[in-house]
């Protein structure tokens, strides 16, 4: 049941992310992974509409309307002849020329206007009716000549004088493209020659297409009477011949070349779709917001599963092979770029060489292009341009042998076909998802050969009985035990956490203090399943980091020092999920974690506009969601304010009274000293101090600070300066202004009543206003051990403190925080 609702959590978190991630998706994200794709798949669909057509051509209708603007002419030379003047009728007569008027047939390019206009003759100038009347024009000379080329002068086209051709004939426009003229009675060559170009060498159909019309007239002259001419007609169609082998060959090369074309672009859009698969898992593994999910109980292979569940309805093959990119990329823009660009190549690349070599290669090439072809089976990306192309292939091929009574097309389910394509996308779907869970569970990483430790020398004596303690067997009654805890990092010498051994019982807070680099975030990590260890181990409610890293999740909270947060999601979601992922009551556990720590105003707005203290509130209440008995708090109050403070510290003390144990790290001493009942300082991956945080304080303090002023504006301070001398040996001035003075007294050398008895009974002579003791402060403590225990040299910044390391070797700790001072003001 818990799984169950782990899996229906994650699929609701990635529900939430894809609704919230469209509307806010920046520009770049939103071109990469929705336009682009769509981009390509358009060309893919006009390269498919301008594929040539293959197989078998239509017929075509021969009529001269297929030659556009035209003028026909008649001219009835045998007036006297009963059959010339039927046919005559016939042609002007409706239907007229052709079929194209005849009832219930008609042609869209030449609309039927046959009887909308009458017989009209074009208007000429006077000049050249002048002309004609003026002249005695006989049949042989018809009208003025036209001068031709001649005498080496070359002329284009003939030059013809006004009234060339003769007076223009009769006419009657058919439609708006066509003109009839009636050339009865003149010399028929002489008004073509000199009035029009009469050549169209495209005009292969030109004579059927008359013929026909003449055979149309002839049809309707010879009609018995009462016959309607409408009804009655002849169309002429021309068949094509069928393609030989040779022409049948070169159309289908064209016709596949250009679906290999669709074959690409569908390549392209598919590359950037299942790149951004990887995405969101970079961003959740760079966030640790996938760890924090583990952490709160969820199986790696369930983590995976939903993933894969969620892509899987867009791509079974590809999506799992995206899925190892994300251990290895930490920019999700990097990883989308680089994983486009895979796809691209190795889907066109493959594709394209494949059909090249089949096309133009040889019996040898072949060979060597079918092993080329069953490698690259292992891409997804090859087997669908591949697959796609083998298909239109199948079909070309088909079309082609058609024409010839032969049957050889091919079910595209073959095994030779796309059938061993298909088998190999469904095997890699569930190859690459074993890689993937194989991968997070580190099956095939080797962990580094730990190098022989040196031995570890003077150890104080707090940490050394902790040590001896724990090897001994005696922390069984601890919830979290550490037993030689190390790890060091390939090709480093020293370790990063060198042979750590403490015991946590219930109920306490423990702090883990150290400079940068000491090694505490390392602790974290191999605590909570993060990083391997390299040596040692660790028991958490006596279940096992090494073997047991599931129940230890179960029984941990974490608060990282980064937040692993989805700024997509809101406050109140976080909670929903981490709670469901629990395994609790959703509903009540967000509204407790908003309650406990103020996020009562912000639950409902998008994480990512949370301020850093708010982030670090919901981080924390996301760690203490389900009462894990351990909660490791890293820097948990890192940016909130006074209040924000003061609320957590109160949570963590009702955590510690319920028995519940706290692992904290702070740069704030005060923060430590109020809540830690135990801590350890850290220096180069080791405990250098182990204790309480008073019993810290008197084993490595300095003793006591006394800072006292002298009333008056310009006071001596000599005699103040002899008293302390001589009733407080040992003090040393530590500064001196105006009217100030500050010592520093050894604990050993003095108690805190005979100091302030000293000056209660001489602070009148003395003239003294008012004076403070000050107990050494934490940071100092830890200044102290740092120094003990660094190997650096010159200057560095311990967390929380400024530390100056001289040449004498003298420290001065600055910034005081968080000191227990006792203070007596008369």
């Amino acid at each position: 049941s818990l799984k169950r609702q782990q899996f229906v959590a994650l699929m609701w978190k990635r529900f939430l992310y894809a609704r919230l991630c469209v509307p806010l998706a920046s520009e770049l994200s939103m071109c990469s992974q929705i336009v682009l794709p769509a981009v390509f798949v358009c060309i893919a669909l006009v390269f498919s509409l301008i594929v040539p057509p293959f197989g078998k051509y239509p017929s075509l209708e021969l009529q001269p309307w297929m030659y556009e603007e035209q003028v026909t002419f008649f001219s009835d030379d045998a007036p006297g002849d009963a059959n010339m003047q039927k046919l005559l009728s016939a042609l002007l007569d409706p239907p007229g020329f052709g079929t194209r008027c005849m009832d219930g047939y008609s042609i869209r390019e030449a609309p039927c206007t046959m009887g909308d206009d009458d017989w009209s003759t074009p208007l000429v100038p006077d000049s050249v009716k002048q002309l004609f009347s003026s002249r005695n024009w006989t049949m042989e000379h018809p009208s003025p000549a036209c001068s031709c080329t001649c005498d080496g002068r070359k002329r284009m086209l003939p030059d013809c004088p006004a009234g060339a051709g003769g007076l223009p004939p009769p006419e009657m426009k058919l439609s708006s493209s066509d003109t009839l003229q009636n050339l009865t009675g003149r010399n028929v060559s002489d008004y073509l020659v000199k009035t029009y170009i009469w050549f169209n060498n495209k005009g292969w159909h030109s004579v059927a297409a008359f013929i026909n019309v003449l055979s149309n007239g002839v049809l309707r002259a010879n009609l018995p009477p009462g016959a309607e001419p409408g009804r009655y007609g002849i169309t002429s169609f021309n068949h094509p011949l069928n393609l030989t082998k040779e022409q049948l060959s070169q159309v289908a090369l064209v016709t596949t070349s250009v679906d290999v074309l669709v074959s690409i672009c569908v390549i392209f859009a598919m590359s950037f779709v299942p790149a951004s698969f990887v995405v969101f898992l970079i961003q959740e593994r760079v966030s640790k917001a996938k760890h924090m999910q583990f952490i709160s109980g969820v199986h790696p292979l369930l983590y995976w599963l939903a993933n894969f569940t969620w892509d899987m309805v867009r791509s079974w093959s590809i999506t799992p092979l995206m899925y190892p990119a994300s251990f290895f990329f930490k920019i999700p823009s990097t990883a989308y770029v680089v994983l486009t660009s895979v796809n691209i190549l190795i889907g066109i690349n493959g594709s394209i060489s494949t059909f090249v070599m089949e096309l133009f290669g040889d019996h040898e090439i072949g060979g060597i292009n079918d092993i080329l072809k069953n490698v690259l089976l292992v891409f997804p990306h090859f087997c669908l341009g591949r697959g796609l192309i083998d298909m239109v292939k199948n079909q070309a091929m088909a079309d082609a042998l058609e024409r010839f009574g032969e049957n050889r097309f091919r079910s595209p389910l073959d095994w030779d076909m796309v059938g061993k394509n298909l088998f190999a996308m469904a095997v890699e779907g569930v190859v690459f998802f074993i890689i993937t869970i194989l991968i997070q569970y580190r099956f095939c990483i080797k962990p580094s050969k730990l190098t022989k430790l040196g031995p570890l020398g003077e150890e104080d004596e707090d940490v050394a009985r902790e040590r001896h303690r724990i090897v001994q067997g005696l922390g069984q009654g601890d919830i979290l035990e550490l037993r030689q805890l190390t790890k060091v990092f390939k090709r480093k010498q020293k370790p990063a956490v060198d042979r750590l051994c403490v015991g946590i019982p219930p109920g306490e807070c423990f702090g883990l203090l150290g400079v940068n680099g000491a090694g505490k975030t390392t602790t974290f990590k191999m605590l909570t399943g993060d990083t391997l260890v390299t040596s040692g181990e660790a028991f958490l409610a006596g279940k096992s980091i090494l073997r047991e890293i599931e129940d230890v999740h179960r029984n941990m909270g974490y608060c990282p020092q980064f937040d692993a947060i989805n700024e997509l999601l809101t406050g109140r979601e976080h909670l929903e999920l981490y709670a469901i992922l629990r395994g609790v009551p959703e509903g009540e556990v967000a509204e407790w974690g908003i309650r406990k720590l103020s996020l009562l105003k912000y639950a409902d707005k998008r994480a990512g506009s949370y301020s850093g203290g708010n982030l670090r509130k919901l981080s924390t209440a996301i760690s203490l969601i389900g009462a894990p008995p351990v909660v490791f708090l890293d820097e948990p109050t890192t940016g909130m304010d006074p209040r924000a403070r003061r609320a957590l510290w109160n949570c963590i003390h009702s955590v510690i009274k319920e028995g519940r144990s706290i692992v904290l790290t702070s740069h704030s001493m005060e923060e430590c000293e109020a809540l830690c009942t135990r801590m350890a300082i850290m220096v180069n991956g080791r405990f250098r101090c182990l204790g309480s945080v008073q019993h810290l304080k008197n084993r490595f303090g300095d003793g006591y600070t006394i800072i006292l002023r002298v009333a008056g504006p310009d006071p001596d301070l000599r005699p103040v300066m002899k008293f302390i001398e001589s009733e407080l040996s040992g003090s040393t001035l530590k500064e001196k202004h105006r009217n100030m003075l500050q010592y520093q007294l050894p604990s050993s050398l003095s108690s805190l009543a005979h100091i302030f008895s000293t000056f209660a009974n001489n602070k009148d002579a003395l003239r003294i206003e008012d004076y403070s003791v000050t107990q050494t402060t934490l940071d100092q403590v830890r200044v102290h051990r740092v120094l003990v225990w660094t190997d650096a040299v010159g200057s560095e910044l311990v967390e929380g403190s400024l530390l100056l390391l001289g040449s004498g070797g003298q420290a001065g700790a600055g910034l005081q925080r968080g000191a227990e001072r006792t203070e007596v003001s008369l």
